[in-house]
């Protein structure tokens, strides 16, 4: 009899374990028709091959920190590879962020993908294979290399922001020529020309960089190009002119936090008044909000370099001033000279 109640007691036990590992990857409660939430897990090439329970109609993996997360070394899934991909009925979206992932290999015909605020620095794209994905955002991967998504042909969204780049590889965009929406904010770049990007392209950010130069020649054209953020560089000086002769349907164009010299300031904002573009976002609360060391103009925030005077102006001021004495003593003295000539006579 106790043997037997020993038996029952392990198969219960195995049963309870076969039951917890085989629905350990199913959809958390709420999960969309479409959309399965996934918390998440510990995965490593090499490892055991991982399990889900998903409905056939799921098309889209969210994945979510799970509330048991004690430690930060656990639940980090360290590579996205076609066997996970597999795994999960070859979903058509993904977003897998915040788990120290280093490598990602690109389906074929997943469309969507948000792999942010990882540690990614190989994005594996084989040639032999086309790939349907239009959006990828890798925002937040400071060992980013960058070289294979020019093969990413069908993308129209690109976030590349926050991932030390400092330069760009040779003819990146060549083939994007489907890419709208392109975000390069918070990078180390200190020289840019727009004749890197594609023609099609209706929203570039460049904030947040060391811009010291921004070259367009005549020849490049944006025909479609609407949004253009250059927000927090270090540029002293801007042809904008030739900006708006190049980007013809620019509508806004967020110049602020720039030390640009105050003839080049008031010169480009009534161009861009002329034009009716606005240059700064009212969207964002950050554009009414200047720091210490910044000053609120005509609706953005701009360095207090701006508005000091050079040694030209200093020079200019002292010059006037004393031709102003210079001419006051002359008219005292004319008028001296004619009192007592008046009262001579």
């Amino acid at each position: 009899m106790t043997c037997v109640l020993r038996l029952v007691i392990v198969l219960v036990v195995y049963r309870a374990a076969s039951c917890e590992a085989s629905h350990g990857h199913r959809c958390l409660a709420g999960s969309e028709l479409f959309v399965c939430i996934l918390a998440r897990f510990d995965y490593q090439p090499g490892q055991d091959i991982p399990m889900f329970d998903l409905p056939a109609d799921v098309k889209a993996i969210r994945f979510v920190e799970p509330f048991y997360n004690i430690h930060e070394n656990e639940n980090l899934i360290e590579v996205y590879d076609g066997i996970l991909h597999r795994q999960l009925n070859s979903p058509l979206a993904i977003e897998l962020t915040g788990t120290y992932m280093r490598t990602i290999e690109i389906p074929s015909k997943m469309e969507y993908a948000d792999f942010s605020d990882n540690n990614i620095a190989h994005v594996y794209v084989p040639t032999d294979q086309s790939y349907a994905l239009r959006y990828l955002d890798l925002n937040s991967n400071r060992k980013l290399q960058l070289e294979n998504i020019s093969r990413l042909v069908n993308l129209e969204t690109l976030h590349l922001s926050g991932c030390n780049i400092a330069t760009l590889p040779p003819n990146m965009f060549e083939n994007l020529n489907r890419l709208a929406h392109l975000t390069l904010a918070a990078n180390e770049m200190h020289k840019v020309d727009l004749n890197w990007f594609p023609m099609s392209l209706t929203l570039l950010r460049l904030d947040q960089n060391w811009m010291t130069e921004f070259h367009f020649s005549g020849s490049a054209r944006f025909p479609l190009l609407e949004d253009l953020n250059i927000e927090y560089n270090d540029l002293t000086g801007l042809d904008i002119n030739a900006l708006v002769d190049t980007v013809p349907k620019l509508r806004l164009f967020s110049i602020g936090r720039n030390p640009l010299k105050r003839t080049e300031l008031d010169g480009i904002l009534a161009e861009l008044n002329r034009r009716n573009i606005s240059y700064y976002n009212m969207e964002e609360a950050r554009d009414q909000h200047c720091a210490e060391n910044e000053q609120y103009f005509r609706g953005m925030c701009l360095p207090q370099s701006v508005f000091a005077l050079s040694w030209v102006d200093w020079f200019e001021m002292i010059f006037f001033a004393i031709v102003l004495v210079a001419l006051a003593i002359g008219i005292a003295f004319g008028a001296r000279f004619l009192w007592k000539r008046f009262h001579s006579s």
